[in-house]
């Protein structure tokens, strides 16, 4: 074959090559001026527009990650191409050799390009063990995974003959019990168990027919009413005065929190400023309007909480002097009853 017919047989390769690192160094330079856009977009406070250059930045990375700026001489097949080339250069210059100097100078070189064929060889050697103990290391992360699979099977195992004992002894208790039913009804005869049936639903009926009378008269009747209704106007007061002094509480310290979150939001903001991360800046800011309109809110409520608990207070009191008074009365009425 003449140099043309190689050359021509390996330009696709080397046009790859050349295609590939300009992309690559395209991409650095796209990188570079979204970059700046970026800066400048987070100098004029528009985070929306430097997220979304954070976006495409973070896809160009990838992209050039993807890429690989590759020598041609790296090339598998120019690589093997090379390997093979020198060897037989090699081969002929050693043919070729007829002398005493020219075969020194030829040795020389031929040492020169044994010592590339190695490095070239101990190179490839080195990723055949790399790649090698990986494999290796996934065996072993595979067999550690049988292991404890087939550890939790067994106790899946274990627990499964549990159930089926469990459910064999269910089993075996549900047919003595039925045994000894069908037992007991054949000793009964039909008529027997319906007068056994209509005898205890009579003895039921007149347990709640038996008279008996022993009323208070009516005044205490309704002092005794009064009473209850006012005990439960105390309960119901009281629980509405501790609810409402635990509401507020409650509201205080979710103020104080708020008041404690605040200044760490916003130092977290600046940190996501100038970290470039502009979505979670974006996010930390309207948290922080949001907690802010938040605080106001939970202010004016607490604020209506404290007048609504004052005036539950007063209220109390005045159910309670109300429930002494009526309860010497009452007690007044019983003790002469």
């Amino acid at each position: 074959h003449s140099w043309d017919t190689l050359i021509k047989k390996y330009e696709p390769v080397l046009q790859d090559c050349l295609l590939g690192n300009r992309s690559t160094l395209k991409i650095k330079s796209l990188i570079l001026r979204l970059q700046r856009l970026q800066e400048k977009a987070v100098e004029e406070d528009d985070y929306d527009r430097a997220d979304k250059f954070r976006q495409k930045l973070e896809e160009l990375e990838k992209e050039k990650n993807s890429l690989k700026f590759q020598l041609p001489s790296r090339h598998p097949s120019v690589s093997s191409f090379l390997d093979r080339f020198v060897t037989q250069v090699q081969a002929a210059l050693h043919w070729a050799a007829d002398h005493r100097v020219r075969n020194e100078e030829m040795q020389l070189w031929h040492e020169n390009d044994h010592k590339l064929l190695r490095s070239t060889y101990q190179e490839r050697m080195q990723v055949s063990a790399t790649k090698r103990n990986q494999l290796f290391q996934e065996k072993k992360w595979l067999q550690k995974e049988i292991e404890d699979l087939r550890a939790r099977l067994t106790i899946l195992e274990a627990k499964d003959q549990q159930l089926r004992r469990e459910i064999e002894e269910q089993d075996r208790l549900i047919q003595s019990q039925d045994c000894e039913l069908a037992a007991l009804l054949g000793c009964v005869s039909l008529r027997e168990l319906q007068e056994i049936s209509k005898a205890v639903d009579d003895t039921l009926a007149l347990s709640y027919q038996i008279p008996f009378s022993l009323d208070l008269p009516g005044t205490v009747k309704s002092l005794q009413e009064k009473e209850q209704s006012f005990s439960m106007s105390i309960k119901e007061t009281t629980a509405k005065v501790c609810t409402s002094q635990k509401l507020c509480s409650t509201l205080r310290r979710k103020v104080s929190d708020i008041e404690t979150q605040l200044p760490a939001l916003l130092e977290a903001k600046m940190l996501a400023v100038s970290g470039s991360n502009f979505g979670t800046a974006k996010d930390l800011a309207e948290e922080i309007r949001s907690l802010t309109s938040e605080k106001e809110g939970l202010e004016g409520l607490l604020n209506e909480l404290l007048d609504l608990s004052a005036r539950n207070v007063r209220k109390l009191e005045r159910i309670k002097d109300d429930y002494t008074r009526l309860k010497q009365e009452l007690e007044q009425g019983e003790t002469a009853f």
